[in-house]
């Protein structure tokens, strides 16, 4: 509704599937976001961060990818 637009990694840190593409996207106050289908983690939409958990259950940071978009006319 802002707007603005992101691209974010599509594999959930938690689960290992690629299917944050069927996630919800929403805010949690000022910061987009997108919730992970599987298991309802909200990732900032901006820098990939989980906003719920520091790591996924390998231990790994629980960040997506992210990478700069532009809409072109």
């Amino acid at each position: 509704r802002a707007g603005e637009v992101y691209a974010v990694d599509n594999r959930d840190p938690f689960s290992g599937a690629y299917v944050l593409s069927r996630g919800l996207l929403g805010s949690r106050g000022a910061v987009p976001v997108v919730l992970s289908p599987m298991y309802k983690q909200a990732f900032d939409l901006r820098t990939g961060v989980c906003l719920d958990e520091e790591t996924a259950p390998d231990g790994s940071p629980a960040v997506l990818r992210v990478w700069p978009a532009r809409v072109q006319p």
